[in-house]
C-alpha cells in the first residue's frame, strides 16, 4: 500500500506524545499499541495533523519481571510479566516545537483525581496488617462530633429537652 493512501477516519487507538528532551527538534517520540505498525503510524500523522514523516523507527520495550499482581486480593504469589511497551520515534520533515504545559489543570479534574487517589489510599491502609492498631477515621469523626455536641449543650445553644413529635388526635 502506498504511503498516504490508507484513510483514518475515526481511529480505534490511543497514541501518546512523550517530551523528550534529549531529542533533537525534528525527532518526536510515541507510545503507541502494539498492533500498531510504522506505516499506520505515518498515515496516521500525515492525514490527521498533516504532518509529514521521513522516517519511524520502532521499539518493544519489554517491562521487569514482578512478583505477583498488586491488584488482587487473593494472591497467588508467582512470577508475571507486565504487558510490553511499544515506541516509535519519527523523524519529521520540519521540527516540531512542544505545546506549553497548562499551569492548571483544573478543566482536566486533577482535583477529583487527587481526591479519588486520597480516598484508595484510604481504604487500602484499612486493609493493611497494623490497621486494627490505628483508630478508625470514622470513629475519630465521630469523636470530633461528640465533643462539638457537647460544647453546643454546656453553653445552652442546644435544647435538651424531650419534645413529643406524635399528637393523638380525636377522628
Amino acid at each position: 500500500m502506498k504511503f498516504g493512501t490508507k484513510q483514518v477516519f475515526l481511529p480505534n487507538f490511543s497514541i501518546g506524545l512523550l517530551r523528550k528532551p534529549h531529542l533533537p527538534p525534528n525527532f518526536v517520540q510515541f507510545i503507541v499499541p502494539l498492533n500498531l505498525n510504522k506505516l499506520d503510524l505515518k498515515d496516521y500523522l500525515y492525514h490527521a495533523y498533516g504532518v509529514e514523516c521521513l522516517s519511524v523507527r520502532s521499539y518493544i520495550e519489554q517491562q521487569k519481571i514482578q512478583y505477583s499482581k498488586p491488584h488482587l486480593i487473593n494472591k497467588r504469589l508467582e512470577w508475571y510479566r507486565p504487558r510490553a511497551i511499544k515506541k516509535m520515534t519519527v523523524e519529521l520533515k520540519e521540527p516540531f516545537i512542544y505545546p506549553e504545559e497548562p499551569e492548571n489543570l483544573a478543566p482536566w479534574g486533577k482535583d477529583r483525581v487527587e481526591q479519588a487517589e486520597k480516598t484508595n489510599r484510604e481504604y487500602q491502609e484499612g486493609f493493611s496488617p497494623d490497621a486494627k492498631k490505628k483508630p478508625s477515621p470514622v470513629r475519630s469523626k465521630l469523636r470530633d462530633r461528640m465533643v462539638y455536641f457537647e460544647s453546643m449543650q454546656n453553653s445552652g445553644k442546644v435544647q435538651t429537652e424531650s419534645i413529643e413529635v406524635e399528637k393523638e388526635l380525636n377522628v
